[in-house]
């Protein structure tokens, strides 16, 4: 079975998060830093009036970064945040991944053209943002 995923870079590492999961897809602007946030709260970002938490993606996710450009604004449910990514690389079809992964944000994990792709479990990660808001 495959889904369709937005494929995004961040450092050296390649990551797939479910297209229905994504809302948008916007350029790195102003991001006001949040006095006491956790190291992986960029801060908080204003898009069109809604005001959202911005998370360095490699940070939550543990992996040295690169120079992010490009903010994924994830959702599930009602919780949503801003990832900072580096790259947005493409939509694509993926088969369902297989290979288990040791990080609580990925499902697991698949590879693309022999390059190995971490996908993302949207909903742990907000969850952990939501619970950083707090």
């Amino acid at each position: 079975m495959t889904a369709m995923h937005l494929r995004v870079r961040s450092g050296e590492e390649e990551y797939a998060l479910p297209v229905q999961e994504v809302r948008e897809i916007a350029p790195l602007g102003r991001v006001s830093p949040v006095p006491g946030a956790p190291a992986e709260v960029l801060g908080i970002w204003n898009l069109r009036g809604e005001v959202m938490a911005v998370i360095d993606f490699a940070a939550a996710l543990g992996v040295a970064g690169g120079e992010a450009s490009r903010i994924v604004v994830a959702e599930q449910r009602d919780i949503h945040a801003g990832l900072a990514v580096d790259e947005v690389i493409d939509v694509c079809s993926l088969p369902e991944a297989r290979e288990p992964v040791a990080s609580e944000y990925l499902s697991g994990s698949v590879l693309v053209d022999g390059v190995p792709v971490g996908i993302v479990d949207v909903g742990a990660i907000l969850a952990g943002t939501a619970s950083a808001e707090r």
